[in-house]
């Protein structure tokens, strides 16, 4: 029967030429239930949630970041994002912090109060 046109290539020689998964972002969506705990959060805190899409810094590709601003501020206190197996937030001035939940880092995340 013939082929159509359709050339196979050999197992060795696909894998060669295209990986089979692309990499990921280093920041991945979160789940609806995550955003909507972390949209609560920042309400009883006084703080506003901005849902951030397509985030590149540094050479880095986030399909989406969480910014937590305080009330009538353009200074972000706090981004969060969810990576493979964990939540990553990044205070505006320190290092990093690895939670294994979104539950877990809000429980971290006392605000100062003014």
């Amino acid at each position: 029967m013939p082929d159509a046109g359709l050339t196979l290539l050999p197992d060795e020689e696909l894998r060669m030429t295209k990986p089979l998964l692309a990499a990921l972002p280093t920041g991945i969506a979160f789940d609806l239930a995550d955003l909507v705990m972390v949209q609560g959060w920042s309400e009883y805190h006084d703080l506003r949630m901005v849902v951030e899409l397509d985030y590149t810094a540094e050479g880095e590709e986030y399909e989406e970041v969480l910014a937590l601003y305080p009330q009538a501020s353009a200074f972000r206190r706090w981004m969060m994002w969810r990576g493979v197996g964990e939540i990553v937030v990044q205070p505006m001035m320190g290092r990093a912090q690895h939670y294994p939940s979104v539950a877990d880092a809000l429980e971290a995340l006392i605000p100062a109060r003014a």
